[in-house]
This record gives structure tokens, sequence and C-alpha cells, in this order.
């Protein structure tokens, strides 16, 4: 069942703050932590859910940090693993409000770029996280609860979204210091 808030933007924003201390402790200071997804975002619903992208260098740093978070309560799915990106979840049953998922992606892939891409544009642009807003109230308004075909629904549309993004926001204003 999914169920969508106004997530309280401040709020998330220093829980982000506490795990993202968190995992510079356990994943070092070469883990590139961002706050990115629904709660990144100022008034914006969403299941409260705390997503973070955290991007490695290289393939040893990869499986370092999967075996770091693994071994400090994160849940890796390996349906979601490939040699570029890994899905981690402070839950192994179904994600509810105050869950932490991780996004484990290779710095400079596609997929670490768009969230980046994705968080700048709606951070940029009010207009176009509002739509995005009141078109997940509108997945659920047309009868929509089940989490697989909502997700499928909203991937659809966060892939447009993308690239448009990607029209406006240049690759040179990411940083991976």
């Amino acid at each position: 069942m999914v169920e969508l808030i106004i997530q309280d933007f401040e709020k998330n924003k220093e829980i982000y703050n506490q795990i993202s201390k968190s995992l510079k402790d356990i994943l070092g200071t070469s883990a590139h932590i961002d706050h990115v997804g629904s709660t990144a975002i100022p008034n914006m619903v969403g299941k409260n859910i705390i997503d973070i992208l955290v991007g490695f260098k290289d393939k040893c740093e990869y499986e370092k940090f999967a075996e770091i978070l693994s071994k400090n309560g994160y849940f890796g799915s390996t349906n979601s693993k490939t040699e570029f990106y890994q899905f981690f979840a402070s839950s192994q049953n179904e994600t509810k409000d105050g869950d932490v998922h991780i996004h484990l992606a290779m710095l400079r892939s596609e997929r670490y770029n768009e969230f980046i891409i994705l968080k700048n544009y709606l951070l940029s642009n009010e207009n176009e996280a509002l739509a995005y807003s009141n078109y997940k109230n509108e997945i659920l308004s047309s009868g929509i609860t089940d989490r697989k075909e909502y997700r499928k629904i909203k991937s659809e549309y966060v892939t447009k979204l993308i690239k448009r993004a990607k029209k406006i926001i240049k690759m040179e204003k990411i940083s991976y210091d």
C-alpha cells in the first residue's frame, strides 16, 4: 500500500545530515554522499523515505562500501545490483515512513548523474517540482495503491523529467571532489 504525505523538508534535512555523518564515519571521506529523492525537495509529497546517493570511484571501493553498508544494517538488493549500482534499504520489509534508501552508484555513471540532475532540476524549478508532486497524488487518486505498479507509473514520469532536466542542467555543474 502506498501512502503519500507532505514531507517536512527541514526535519528530513536534519535526519539526512545525521545519516550522512554516520555514513562518512563508516565509509570514510572518499565516499561522495548526497541527499536525493523527494525528501531533498521542499514541499514535495512522498513516502517520507530518506534517499541517499553514495558515489564510489572504482570496483574496489564499490565492493568495500557494499560490504560496510551490509555490516551496518543496510540490506542490499540483488535485483538491482549491476557493476555500477546497487540499492540498499534500512529495512528488509516493505519500506515505510522514516526508512532510509541508499543508492550506491559509480561516480560519473549515467545513473549517478541522473540522481543529481533530477534533484538540481527540481530544486531550481518549483513548477516542475509541484507538477511532479501533483502527479504522484494523481496516481493514487486513480486507485493505484500497489507499490510495484505505483513505482512503474512514477518511473515513466521520472524518465521524462530527467530528459527535460538534461536539456537544462549542464554536467559541469556536478562536482566530484
